[in-house]
């Protein structure tokens, strides 16, 4: 599974420095698995955090505030362009994907735990999850401004 795989590379970057995977950094670890739409000031910052968990707990949470931001102004954007069945339908469907994505992160901290380590993967999860959300959202927009 990707997500284990990244969160014994993160444990391992911590608990062994830059030694741990040859010459890749940080952010070449995580942007091979990241969806397009990660912004490169994130990957910026987890290099510059180094293993300093504190830091890059800041760059996951700019990072997830941004991919916030950018899904619901997207929704926002895409619910304005709707009408009649097609807007409840993505009212009711951004709903459904919310609880989904809601009952995944309680999840994923039943199965990651409660270390910091575990903590900033759940983090990281929730970022990728945010920002395919807000890719899926984007090529329904341009099908709606195609119409």
């Amino acid at each position: 599974m990707k997500t284990s795989g990244m969160l014994a590379i993160t444990f391992a970057l911590l608990t062994y420095g830059s030694a741990a995977v040859a010459a890749d950094t940080t952010s070449q670890i995580i942007r091979r698995d990241a969806p397009k739409g990660i912004t490169t000031a994130f990957f910026t910052c987890i290099d510059k955090a180094g293993s300093d968990t504190i830091a890059l707990g800041g760059c996951l949470s700019a990072e997830k505030t941004k991919q916030d931001t950018r899904l619901n102004a997207t929704y926002k954007t895409l619910l304005g362009k709707l009408n009649g069945k097609a807007k409840d339908g993505l009212v009711s469907a951004q709903r459904e994907w919310l609880a989904f994505h809601n009952k995944s992160g309680d999840f994923e901290v039943l199965l990651y735990g409660n270390e910091t380590v575990a903590d900033l993967q759940v983090t990281q999860n929730e970022i990728f999850q945010l920002c395919d959300r807000a890719n899926t959202l984007d090529k329904y927009l341009a099908v709606a401004n195609d119409n």
